[in-house]
Formats: structure tokens, C-alpha cells, sequence
């Protein structure tokens, strides 16, 4: 932002700069404007249903919260169906609303955060597992993301089958006759067909754990990834749910298998949005 209105100071007309910072200012006005509304919003929403909420602390398996709750009790402690209201230690707040056993979230819930993200499902002793939909409805949430996962794709997700991840690509059912140009043009149509990509580099990745995790346990965890065919001009956007081992900035992906979600349009890039079954990486010729 610096820069360019350095650009605009020796260039412009003092007219001219006045009018883009003006609508400069107004651009960011608007983005404070809709943080604090979305601050409010969340407040107005985690004090529903909190009518004669007590103080209390519940202890997680991930450590102790201290907060106020609401709902159905046993021995002093949450029971039931009930919600308790907390903050994290940048003091952000969250909420989880649904089913307790003996003060430990446990059975079906959901966790709301005050930045917008959802992670609703099932809770075992504290820990959200979600679905496979689930998991990549919580990707959509990602800072990064700005993908919408076409109904073929929920159908897939949604299917007695559970393709994400497999430990091996012959366990899928691979269509290698679909381009990359027809997915850039009707992503939707091919929603439920798995495809075959192989030599995509890497430009940037992160991996994370999705939810409270001390158990470190793969399913619980998930990688972004940007990459492109080295002697084509693909360029793809990769969502895996589990560990992902050695992956590095220069990694190569030898095999990554999945199904399109949607397609997403960067200045003059094209990018296919892919939830990835199965990925390996080449190994590294230094090793």
C-alpha cells in the first residue's frame, strides 16, 4: 500500500491522489467496519441460550478452560446438552454447543470461533472428528481457500466409501481421459471422477492440525498445497487430510489422485481446487 501511493505522489495530480485516498480509506473503513460487526455478531450469538449460565472450568484433555456455562448438569459438571462460552489466549472468543459427559465434550456438537470458522460433528473427549465433508468444509474456512465444493463432490464425500486418504491409488477408481481444460471450463461436471496428476512442483504448502490434537493423530490433520505441471501450464490448488511426510518447499509430487471441487481464477492463472485421496512425493536425489 506504501508503494503505491508512493507511485501515485510522483505521478498524479493532487486531485487524482486525494480521490484513491479517499477510497482507499473508505476500503479500509469498510474492512474495520466489518471485523467489528463480525465481533458483535459472534457476541450477540454466543450469549443465546446462556440464561443463568455459571462460572466454571472444565477440564480438557488439552487443558484447562475456564468459562461460563448453560445446560444440563451431574455432579456439578456439564451433563447433557448444554454450551459453555470461553476465550483463547489472545483472548478470542469461541463456544461449543451440543452433547456432554461427565464435563468433557462428547457425542454430537459444534465449535464456533469468533473469526467465522465452524467445526461441527462429532466429539470424542474433548477432540472434534469430522466427517470427511465435514473436514473440507472446515478447508473453505482456511484464510487461503475461496473454493465451493460442487454438489458431485459432496456426493462423493458423502458416499458409504471413505476415499480420503487411501494408502494406495489402485484403490481408486482413476478416469485418465479428463483435461485439465475441460475442468477449468465445468468444474461441476466432473465433481465425482478421480483424476491423475504426476512432476508438480511446489510453489507453497503448510500443514497444520485442524482441531486440538494431542494425540498427533493423521486424521486430524491437513495440508494446502500451490502447484504446477513443470512443462504445462496447470496450475493447481491441493487439499489433503493426514500427514504428509518430507514434504518441502522444492518437493516434486510424483502422484497426486483426487476429485475437483472447483476452479478459481488469479489474475491471469487458472487454478483447479482438488481434494487429494492419495499423494507421494519423488524422492529427493540428495538424500
Amino acid at each position: 500500500m506504501k508503494k503505491y501511493f508512493a507511485a501515485i505522489l510522483s505521478a498524479a495530480l493532487l486531485f487524482n491522489l486525494s480521490a484513491t485516498l479517499s477510497a482507499c480509506n473508505q476500503v479500509e473503513a469498510q474492512e474495520e467496519n466489518n471485523i467489528e460487526n463480525s465481533i458483535t455478531d459472534f457476541a450477540i450469538e454466543a450469549q443465546q441460550d446462556m440464561e443463568n449460565a455459571t462460572e466454571i472450568t472444565l477440564n480438557c484433555v488439552f487443558g484447562d478452560m475456564k468459562g461460563t456455562y448453560a445446560g444440563e448438569t451431574k455432579d456439578g459438571l456439564p451433563h447433557g446438552k448444554g454450551k459453555f462460552v470461553s476465550q483463547n489466549k489472545d483472548q478470542r472468543g469461541w463456544y461449543y454447543q451440543g452433547d456432554f459427559v461427565e464435563g468433557h465434550f462428547e457425542g454430537t456438537g459444534k465449535t464456533v470461533f469468533q473469526n467465522g470458522q465452524v467445526q461441527q460433528g462429532s466429539y470424542v473427549r474433548d477432540i472434534w472428528h469430522p466427517s470427511t465433508i465435514q473436514f473440507f468444509e472446515f478447508m473453505q474456512t482456511l484464510p487461503s481457500s475461496n473454493f465451493t465444493i460442487n454438489q458431485k463432490a459432496k456426493e462423493i464425500f458423502t458416499s458409504e466409501k471413505d476415499y480420503f486418504p487411501v494408502e494406495s491409488p489402485e484403490q481408486l477408481p482413476i478416469n485418465e481421459n479428463i483435461t485439465y481444460e475441460e475442468i477449468c471450463n465445468d468444474a461441476e461436471k466432473y465433481g465425482n471422477q478421480f483424476i491423475s496428476l504426476s512432476d508438480l512442483s511446489i510453489s507453497k504448502h503448510t500443514t497444520f492440525d485442524i482441531t486440538e490434537n494431542p494425540e498427533n493423530l493423521p486424521e486430524l490433520r491437513g495440508a494446502y498445497i500451490e502447484a504446477s505441471h513443470k512443462d504445462k501450464k496447470e496450475n493447481y490448488l491441493l487439499y489433503y487430510r493426514g500427514n504428509i511426510d518430507n514434504l518441502k518447499e522444492d518437493s516434486v509430487i510424483q502422484l497426486a489422485v483426487g476429485i475437483p471441487l472447483d476452479t478459481i481464477k488469479e489474475g491471469d492463472n487458472t487454478y483447479v481446487a482438488l481434494a487429494v485421496s492419495y499423494l507421494s512425493l519423488q524422492p529427493n536425489v540428495t538424500e
